[in-house]
């Protein structure tokens, strides 16, 4: 009997002893909102902070969409770096921004991620035109979940296999498509463009197809259809004016497709199909001794990556003048 009891004893000893590994404390920012200042992204939750450490370099979030189960993943760990605090009061922007900190609040207790991953899928935000049809991309919607990350506290270790951190918004860039239909113009190498002077951005067809310019059939509408041969359309967004009519022809008239201005951004229209998505209507009438050819863009989806928007049920491109 002695012996039952001492062992029973024994058991309850160990059973109250604790080595610190073993304890698991829940923490949840799953609801909480998303801040960022510079390179850190932060969540306050009462009186707890979390907050993660990406060097632009890594390009987490970039504004694109990340493909159906491919997220950016980014280890943890060197200058990547995932912490949890908790303090004796609220703590505010300055806690995680600031340097040096303020004095208080004063954290408690600090977890810090010796490993684990970051796993971010992006998927963009649209706005409506509800009389065009047009979608504009607005922001870029970046959920962000730890991946068997660990975390090294006062106590010891704590492991989730997943834990999710929550959403992350970036602004999308303005895409102003602010075009004047009288700037149409079309070039030797039958590339069509509209672009503004001093304008950081032109919409081309290259390799337009001539015969919907024809003569013949005036006031009828004539339809083509884009694809990446034939009518290919193409907006670009510089990071730089082309400043006069000059150097607009210079860039889009050339053999070749000049590096300046950079571009910073490049949408590529998806290809037509028939009577029912990028399309290209051109009407022709006459204009004194010449011709007024009004172009039309219907149902036209623009690309970059994987990411699309919607340019509108029927947009007009521009009036082009020629005198054959």
């Amino acid at each position: 009997m002695k012996n039952i009891l001492g062992l029973l004893f024994l058991l309850l000893l160990l059973n109250g002893c604790d080595d610190g590994d073993l304890t698991v404390e829940n923490i949840d920012f799953a609801s909480v909102t998303t801040n960022s200042c510079g390179e850190t992204i932060y969540k306050l939750n009462g009186n707890e902070a979390m907050y993660i450490k990406i060097p632009y370099y890594r390009n987490a979030f970039p504004n694109e969409l990340t493909s159906a189960d491919a997220p950016i993943v980014i280890p943890i760990g060197g200058d990547v770096s995932v912490t949890y605090r908790a303090y004796d009061g609220a703590p505010s922007a300055a806690n995680i921004c600031a340097t040096p900190g303020p004095i208080s609040p004063i954290a408690t207790q600090e977890w810090t991620a010796s490993s684990g991953n970051i796993e971010i899928s992006s998927i963009a935000v649209y706005s409506t035109n509800e009389t065009t049809g047009a979608t504009t991309i607005s922001r870029y919607a970046h959920n962000i979940v730890f991946k068997n990350i660990v975390f090294q506290k006062p106590s010891g270790t704590q492991i989730y296999e997943s834990f999710t951190f929550g959403e992350y918004s970036t602004t999308a860039t303005t895409l102003p498509f602010n075009f004047n239909p009288d700037d149409l113009k079309l070039c030797s190498n039958n590339v069509l463009y509209n672009s503004r002077i001093n304008g950081i951005e032109g919409i081309t067809i290259e390799n337009f197809d001539s015969n919907l310019l024809s003569t013949s059939n005036l006031g009828v509408a004539k339809k083509g259809l884009i694809s990446s041969t034939t009518n290919k359309l193409v907006y670009r967004l510089f990071t730089a004016a082309l400043t006069n009519n000059s150097s607009n022809d210079d860039y889009y008239c050339a053999a070749v497709t000049p590096d300046y201005p950079p571009i910073n951004e490049l949408w590529i229209a998806q290809d037509g199909v028939a009577d029912v998505s990028g399309i290209i209507e051109v009407t022709t009438t006459t204009n004194g001794t010449g011709f007024l050819h009004t172009i039309f863009l219907k149902a036209v989806t623009f690309q970059k990556g994987n990411s699309t928007f919607y340019y509108g049920n029927s947009i007009l491109l521009g009036n082009l003048l020629t005198t054959n």
